[in-house]
């Protein structure tokens, strides 16, 4: 068995493209729903702990909180929330799965991973009568 750190690849001089980023997977979204600005309260349940939080985006995929501490990626969360102009009560469930990669960065991003039909709906519709 060879040791794969004998042959490293960056001894080999190789040029970078300037625009290398540009072409990177990285620096394009890669969110599959669209997203409306929504400055909402949603009261967040991590285990026996009860967090409000306020958006800052929503789509049909997920909420991004701003101006918050963030979890830990991968955390798992249920949220509670009512849509502007409606009083029903909508339940999800959530992972975190995007925080600032500054030390002091605040803000989060969560994809639902359960969402009722019924809650899909409404937030559809609320999304469809409120894009830009």
């Amino acid at each position: 068995m060879t040791d794969r750190r004998r042959s490293d690849r960056r001894s080999r001089a190789q040029p970078i493209a300037r625009d290398r980023r540009a072409t990177d997977r990285r620096s394009r979204d890669r969110r599959t729903a669209s997203r409306i600005p929504l400055d909402l309260w949603v009261e967040e349940e991590k285990g026996n702990e009860l967090y409000f939080r306020r958006t800052g985006n929503v789509s049909l995929g997920g909420i991004y909180f701003e101006q918050t501490i963030p979890h830990a990626l991968g955390t798992r969360v249920k949220l509670r929330f009512s849509l502007p102009g409606s009083t029903d009560v909508m339940e999800a469930a959530g992972e975190i799965v995007n925080t600032p990669q500054v030390k002091d960065g605040l803000g989060m991003g969560l994809r639902f991973t359960e969402v009722s039909p019924a809650v899909l709906r409404a937030l559809g519709r609320y999304l469809e009568e409120n894009a830009e």
